[in-house]
């Protein structure tokens, strides 16, 4: 009996041993993971991610030593040389600071990119005889007027050209002289001695020699039909696509047809198609 008790003794007390040396490894392993974590998380409140670049870094750390020290106005000051800024809401957020050599690079990128993009373009071409018909008819219907007046007068004839309406006349010098309908400018029709307007202003053109009461406002009539000739046949058009002109003598009855109108000097254009 007493062999028995003390055998039971013997066994209670191994058993309370043994669950007394369990809980304590229980408890310090616990103790160890909980550490773990503690340290784990202090390091990652310490060290950045590895994924964050050095300035994202630099100025997460000034940030930190920042708020530690205080909103004051010097740390604020900080905090802007550092990267950060105050967005329309009042938050702060950071954007790393781009280095001198990226813009560089970057800028350099932009025009290599506009270069290849860049397209030229060549200014129409015109032959010696085109700006002569051109010229003379200008210096026949518009002589007296000034720069604007001759040129919306050339554009006219380019723009019937080009035009479809009058589709039989593709040149220069075919819608100078259509008389398809009827004679469309009134220069070319010939007088009694067989000489137009037109035939005379080309005979001044080639020899250069001028007549009458004033050589010198001939001279320079036609020197400016001719700048006005080169200027449209090169692209500048005043008047839009206005096919046909008159002296505004006939304004009244062309604006109760044409709400689309413009007077240029003595003259009225309208009729776009």
């Amino acid at each position: 009996m007493r062999l028995t008790k003390k055998l039971l003794t013997t066994t209670i007390a191994t058993l309370l041993l043994t669950f007394s040396f369990g809980a304590t490894a229980y408890a310090s392993e616990l103790d160890t993971t909980t550490v773990t974590e503690q340290t784990t998380t202090e390091a990652s409140d310490d060290t950045l991610s590895t994924d964050t670049s050095i300035e994202e870094q630099t100025a997460e750390i000034t940030l930190q030593n920042v708020v530690e020290g205080g909103n004051t106005e010097e740390n604020m000051d900080l905090l802007l040389q550092e990267g950060y800024f105050i967005d329309e809401q009042g938050e702060l957020n950071y954007e790393a600071p781009v280095a001198e050599e990226t813009i560089a690079e970057e800028a350099e990128d932009v025009l290599e990119e506009a270069e290849d993009k860049e397209v030229v373009v060549e200014k129409p071409s015109y032959s010696e005889s085109d700006l002569r018909l051109l010229t003379c008819l200008i210096y026949s219907e518009a002589g007296n007027q000034n720069y604007n007046g001759m040129l919306a007068v050339a554009n006219v004839v380019l723009n019937r050209v080009k035009s479809d309406v009058y589709w039989h006349a593709n040149t220069i010098k075919e819608v100078i002289y259509d008389n398809k309908w009827s004679t469309q400018f009134a220069v070319t029709i010939k007088g009694r001695s067989g000489v137009s307007m037109m035939d005379k202003a080309l005979k001044i053109y080639d020899s250069r020699k001028f007549t009458g009461s004033n050589p010198e406002a001939q001279k320079k009539a036609l020197n400016k039909a001719i700048k006005a000739a080169k200027a449209a046949l090169t692209g500048t058009n005043n008047i839009g696509s206005y096919l046909c002109f008159q002296n505004k003598r006939s304004a009244s009855s062309i604006k109760r047809k044409y709400s689309d109108y413009e007077i240029i000097d003595d003259h009225i254009f309208y009729r776009n198609k």
